[in-house]
């Protein structure tokens, strides 16, 4: 049967870039996780991650993971050290970035978001993860940045991509997290909770950061209320992981 992946239109057809969705009409006890979580086993895992080769056509070894720790690290990808990648890695990182055609950053969620950015003009990729903690450290300036440094890249040039992720109709927070943002991605719910509309406020750094409006594309599920989507807050240890991924088509 197929495997369901949510696919962003923002990308031209040298891209492979996605979401990938539970799929319980294939995975019924745990929905395809492409990271472990709290619901699989590393043999469990790789069979998912196969699971995906297969079905984007590319090999096993093409996907690339990271140690997400919620922080804003970015880590360049060369044909010299991404063998490191093939699974998560010790050393941490919420980025990944490349200019080799035939890698598959993948970006693990479950109500963060995944931004997927490339640079057409210098064939460039980046991948990132922005919970409301890489938001706050603004991951994707960081990533921009980095690009900018490393290929050339110019920020009105990018085509960017926000995946599913809590929605800011669902997604409440309390002061602790309230406290680094402002409306309009932040409303007060009442005297201790609001709401955080994670998707706008990325939005709103693509935009600060150069990228065109026109070049932004905003998927619009919510991950809580959408059980088609692992979402940690609904499920909580149940919960497995989705990967927003990206990559660049070989040339034959």
């Amino acid at each position: 049967m197929t495997l369901h992946i949510e696919q962003p239109h923002i990308f031209p057809s040298n891209i492979i870039a996605g979401v990938t969705k539970r799929n319980i009409h294939l995975f019924p006890e745990t929905g395809l996780s492409l990271l472990k979580a709290q619901i699989l086993g590393d043999d469990e895992v790789e069979s998912h991650r196969l699971h995906l080769a297969n079905a984007i056509g590319v090999e096993r070894d093409a996907l690339k993971f990271q140690k997400q720790v919620h922080g804003t690290s970015i880590r360049v990808l060369s044909p010299e050290n991404h063998e490191q990648h093939i699974k998560e890695p010790l050393n941490e990182s919420d980025g990944m970035m490349t200019a080799t055609p035939g890698f598959i950053l993948c970006v693990g969620i479950a109500d963060c978001a995944a931004v997927l950015l490339y640079d057409p003009e210098h064939d460039a990729i980046a991948a990132l993860h922005s919970g409301w903690k890489g938001t706050h450290g603004d991951i994707v300036r960081g990533g921009i940045q980095q690009m900018a440094k490393r290929f050339g890249t110019e920020a009105a040039s990018l085509r960017a991509y926000i995946s599913p992720c809590a929605s800011g109709k669902r997604y409440v927070v309390r002061e602790d997290v309230a406290q680094f943002f402002a409306a309009p991605a932040l409303q007060r719910l009442n005297d201790e909770e609001f709401l955080f509309d994670n998707r706008l406020r990325i939005q709103e750094q693509l935009r600060e950061s150069g990228v065109l409006p026109e070049h932004i594309e905003v998927a619009s599920g919510c991950t809580i209320t959408t059980e088609e989507y692992h979402s940690h807050r609904r499920d909580g240890e149940r919960a497995g992981r989705m990967v927003a991924f990206i990559g660049m088509r070989k040339t034959t």
